[in-house]
């Protein structure tokens, strides 16, 4: 998990993401999906209720530039589909659901960050 830092509700928060085996080679994911990135307010267990503004990077955001273990997906902040969610003064937890990576189930907080902070 990495700290993005501070942002405004205008701009686009680019998230990267790696994945190791057991072993610790980098290696490929599977079942990434837009419907699998949460994004949690200030803590609270409820999510956002829209994945409108989520989108995977390089298509289909597994092996970012043809390199294993690299992912990435963006999400854009101006995005006001579940209204008022994207506020100044608050911390936002991004958490990925759905993978399979080494022939494991896995989920992860891939960032934290800040609006308006």
């Amino acid at each position: 998990m990495i700290y993005l830092g501070d942002f405004t509700t205008s701009d686009v928060v680019y998230i990267p993401f790696q994945t190791y085996s057991a072993a610790g080679a980098s290696v490929t994911i599977s079942g990434l999906a837009v419907t699998g990135i949460e994004i949690y307010k200030d803590g609270s267990t409820t999510q956002r209720a829209s994945d409108s503004g989520v989108a995977l990077l390089d298509t289909d955001g597994i092996d970012f530039d043809g390199i294993t273990g690299i992912h990435g997906f963006s999400i854009d902040l101006s995005d006001n589909d579940d209204a008022g969610f994207y506020a100044a003064g608050h911390e936002y937890w991004v958490v990925v659901t759905g993978l399979t990576v080494d022939g494991q189930s896995v989920n992860l907080i891939a960032a934290t960050f800040s609006i308006g902070r």
